[in-house]
């Protein structure tokens, strides 16, 4: 060949040898980013990723360290709300003596003794649909009063709850007692 570019052996190898080392290179930067062809956390520097560069609301609770979870100072106290539903839940209840009259109350509008260890509560609303407790205990101050006492809806009246007591040996009596109800 006369006039033409005549290639040697040494030229063959040589750039054979830097196209070997060429894609290995090529090969280990491409091998890094290989599962998800995305930049991880070993190519990333020091303060590289800032809160300009993260998607508004990609970074979870669980993202953040110990000391980023702790709450910041209370607020201050909003205003009271408007008052719930009428009977959507209402505490009455009575301190009744002995003797029926009543020692206070909240929600009451009478009480009284219809025999021997039997009180009528009458309160200022139906109370059928509510939950009755009470205990025999002194209207004062005082050590209190023994014996037991059993509640339920008295019959003809929404409004009113009958109490009955007795002494420890059964029989009725009259006793002092405290009443709740929840509607």
């Amino acid at each position: 060949m006369k006039g033409g570019v005549r290639i040697s052996p040494a030229l063959v190898v040589a750039c054979v040898a830097l196209l070997v080392a060429l894609s290995d290179v090529g090969w280990a930067t491409v091998s890094q980013l290989v599962p998800n062809k995305s930049v991880g956390t070993a190519q990333l520097k020091n303060n590289a990723v800032t809160s300009i560069k993260i998607r508004n609301g990609q970074v979870k609770l669980a993202d953040l360290s110990r000391s980023a979870r702790r709450p910041g100072p209370r607020g201050p106290r909003g205003l009271v709300g408007p008052a719930g539903a009428p009977g959507a839940v209402t505490r009455l209840w009575a301190v009744v003596n002995g003797s029926g009259s009543i020692a206070r109350s909240a929600g009451t509008t009478s009480a009284g003794r219809l025999g021997l260890g039997v009180y009528e509560v009458v309160f200022g609303q139906p109370v059928t649909a509510c939950v009755y407790t009470g205990s025999v205990g002194d209207a004062a101050a005082a050590t209190g009063t023994s014996g037991a006492l059993t509640v339920a809806q008295r019959a003809g009246n929404a409004n009113a709850v009958r109490v009955e007591t007795r002494n420890l040996a059964g029989a009725a009596a009259d006793r002092a007692f405290h009443l709740i109800v929840v509607c």
